[in-house]
């Protein structure tokens, strides 16, 4: 028995022959493309045209916006910087520099400290203060006589500036010692600072303008 395959439509069937059909189909895409272009020249193009005339229009808008948030940003940030700056200047006054009353007995038991362990007759250090009042301190020096080698004399400021006491070294006067110029006499400036009490502030302040009146 044999089995055969006919390509001839069913009766009532209309045949498609995609060969003859492609000429027809070409022209509806050519047609369905030239739409397409009309549609986009008279619809989406002047939607495009007046987005980008928008655009161009409010850029100076944007940019000025960008500027005014950069310069935002900018103020912002040098608010915490100086936010920052009054903690840090409060810390220092209440914490590290204090008053007078309230580190006088720290700072003495500490250049007591420095004069025994180098030998230096605590009595022979002299003291002098001043009142800074623009900065609203109190400053004391103490002027340390130091003999010794250049060893000895690092040493001690090795001693000074490891000190926790807020100590610093103003300035060092040398001479030459004895014994051939092998010692060195010494005059070392500390200087440490407090913070002045707001009553000593209005009452060298009242003095000043007192002695300036009567002058």
């Amino acid at each position: 028995m044999k089995l055969g395959l006919s390509l001839s439509a069913p009766s009532g069937h209309v045949r498609f022959d995609i060969r003859r059909a492609r000429r027809r189909i070409v022209q509806l895409l050519v047609v369905l493309a030239g739409l397409n272009a009309l549609g986009y020249v008279l619809l989406t193009r002047p939607a495009v045209v007046e987005y980008r005339r928008l655009q161009e229009a409010t850029r100076p808008d944007f940019d000025a916006l960008r500027e005014r948030e950069e310069s935002v940003a900018r103020l912002e940030a040098f608010s915490d910087g100086l936010r920052l700056a009054e903690s840090e200047m409060v810390r220092l006054n209440q914490e590290v520099l204090s008053t007078r009353k309230a580190r006088m007995v720290e700072v003495q038991a500490e250049l007591d400290a420095l004069c025994r362990a180098f030998h230096i007759d605590l009595d022979s250090v002299n003291y002098s203060h001043e009142l800074l009042l623009n900065e609203g301190l109190d400053r004391l020096e103490m002027v340390v006589p130091l003999q010794g080698g250049y060893s000895n004399l690092r040493q001690f400021l090795q001693a000074v500036e490891s000190s926790d006491k807020f100590l610093l070294v103003e300035r060092v006067a040398l001479a030459r010692g004895q014994q051939g110029g092998r010692l060195l006499d010494l005059n070392i400036a500390l200087v440490t600072y407090f913070t002045a009490p707001q009553e000593l502030i209005d009452a060298e302040t009242g003095a000043r303008g007192g002695r300036r009146r009567r002058a």
